[in-house]
């Protein structure tokens, strides 16, 4: 299932209204500090395994919780907690939708399957963690002829290798 182009550029738009309304500098060194910055906290779920990497729920009229499991790369628990504020900003209605907010008691998001709002979430992990603008200058400095090394692109934004190179595919930069 792939996104329309105007549902991913319209979750990218949102995902760099975030970054600028938290002021979170590129690349994310510290995923944990921003997700309190925003009222959220991160718990290890040894629990959590099989088909989820992650929940996200609501803590409060303005807090939330993102569990995460702790048999993950670190590149990856990235990926699944902003994957989580995916759902946060984009289905949860956090700082954008409060009827919705309000009525989010209770009501956990996972990180499995291969639903639309899962495909939505991955793109805004990849959006708020590897930026259009940003992604590309990266990939200039890390590019020599025909050649991209996406590892290097993965390694400046702390996310995994096939992260940084979908995301250049996302982006048209890199062929499929």
């Amino acid at each position: 299932m792939a996104l329309k182009n105007e549902l991913k550029n319209l979750i990218n738009t949102m995902a760099q209204e975030v970054i600028e309304m938290y002021n979170i500098s590129i690349p994310i060194t510290d995923i944990e500090k921003v997700v309190q910055n925003m009222g959220g906290s991160i718990v290890e779920d040894p629990s959590i395994n099989g088909f989820s990497d992650g929940k996200i729920r609501k803590a409060g009229s303005d807090r939330f919780v993102i569990e995460i499991s702790p048999f993950q790369t670190e590149e990856r628990k990235n990926f699944t907690i902003a994957h989580e504020l995916g759902h946060l900003f984009l289905h949860m209605g956090f700082q954008t939708n409060q009827q919705r907010w309000q009525s989010h008691d209770n009501i956990y998001y996972y990180r499995n399957g291969n639903s639309e709002l899962e495909y939505q979430s991955n793109e805004f992990a990849a959006a708020f963690l590897m930026p259009r603008t940003e992604y590309k200058r990266i990939m200039d400095q890390h590019t020599s002829g025909s050649r991209v090394n996406t590892s290097e692109i993965a390694k400046y934004f702390h996310v995994s290798v096939d992260a940084a190179a979908n995301r250049g595919k996302w982006l048209g930069y890199l062929k499929w």
